[in-house]
């Protein structure tokens, strides 16, 4: 099947939230369980590439490259999958019901990650405007 581009966005979430032209949803609950497909039908598949690590609040930590929290979780009946955020990793998931996931609050520092949607209808490619 082929596949085509529904979108994509660059995220900053931070620990204490800035007020600037970046800061297109203030006050955002980012936390919020949900599935990708409920935010546009379109998106079949859903992609995050980390530019930046999850480091530990024990450990060696530079909050000026790195963020502490942020963590993805799968929410499953079973047991949930946690998805530690490393730099340079690509986490491809369905964006349906079937993964039910959330972003756990950034603590520290900033989270930076390029989100990306796919559709398996070329009726649904992502168009620039403008």
């Amino acid at each position: 099947a082929e596949l085509f581009d529904a979108g994509a966005l660059f995220g900053r979430i931070e620990g204490v939230e800035r007020m600037d032209q970046w800061n297109l949803q203030p006050g955002h609950k980012y936390w919020n369980l949900h599935v990708d497909k409920a935010n546009r039908h379109a998106y079949d598949y859903s992609a995050l590439l980390y530019l930046n690590s999850h480091c530990e609040d024990a450990g060696p930590c530079n909050l000026e490259a790195d963020f502490t929290g942020g963590e993805l979780s799968f929410q499953d009946s079973s047991s949930d999958l946690v998805v530690l955020p490393t730099a340079g990793r690509l986490v491809l998931f369905t964006s349906g019901l079937e993964n039910l996931h959330t972003v756990h609050r950034v603590l520290n520092g900033t989270r930076y990650v390029l989100a990306m949607w796919f559709s398996c209808s070329a009726a649904e490619q992502y168009v620039h405007q403008g």
